[in-house]
């Protein structure tokens, strides 16, 4: 099967598997599989221990709108919205409805009620509203196939002065093929005129970017601080 068909059957919650390393031959039949079989994996502590650090980095104030793109089994979902409760609204974003139904069920759990899950598409989140304040890909991007385009459809979602984050791996640190060179999505974002607002040193392995056009409250039109470490 080419490479093309073969991303093509991938939903977003293999995607998240990837991002958080599980790359085995089992991920492989992940649309093969119920959603119960993987999700203890997934929420392993030792492949989440950096979820509050990373929340933390992104200032989410009560209020926000959040979209998290690749959701998976939501964790970072959940707490980004409780982050942003109780008038902000995450947005958790997913093309594979059974990872949407648990995330649904595990917001309804933990009492989060500004949740809502969107059935996305390949080259589209298709997000319900046009002022979003922050967009989340965490080692989500790489594996979409038509990145830019994706980009592109996303960016339309935003305010202004919204933010997109962008946590991945470069492909030059690795042999693995599936990796995206940082270098490769600034010049996505700088398509349309966002840029690398604040770089984060949370991970060993992997870029945490934060790209933003210089508008409003743009953290690109502010006194830059002397580390953001």
């Amino acid at each position: 099967m080419k490479k093309r068909g073969l991303l093509r059957i991938f939903g977003f919650a293999f995607l998240w598997l990837v991002g958080l390393g599980l790359t085995d031959a089992s991920a492989f039949q992940l649309e093969q599989r119920e959603a119960e079989d993987y999700i203890e994996r997934m929420e392993r502590p030792t492949r989440v221990v950096k979820v509050n650090e990373v929340i933390e980095k992104l200032r989410l104030k009560p209020g926000d709108i959040v979209a998290d793109i690749g959701s998976g089994s939501g964790t970072f979902s959940i707490p980004m919205a409780k982050a942003i409760a109780p008038n902000g609204i995450l947005y958790a974003v997913d093309i594979d409805q059974k990872m949407l139904d648990y995330v649904a069920e595990k917001a309804k759990k933990e009492g989060v009620t500004n949740l809502r899950t969107v059935l996305g598409e390949y080259e589209d989140p298709l997000l319900p509203v046009k002022d979003v304040d922050v967009v989340f890909y965490h080692r989500t991007l790489h594996m979409i196939e038509k990145r830019q385009a994706h980009v592109n459809n996303t960016a339309k979602y935003l305010k202004p002065d919204g933010r997109i984050v962008v946590i991945d791996k470069n492909r030059e640190d690795s042999a693995n093929w599936m990796w995206l060179n940082q270098s490769d999505v600034d010049n996505w974002m700088a398509a349309l005129s966002f840029y690398p607002a604040e770089h984060f040193a949370v991970f060993d392995d992997r870029y945490f970017v934060v790209y933003q056009r210089p508008y409003g409250e743009s953290v690109l039109l502010k006194p830059r601080e002397a580390s953001r470490d």
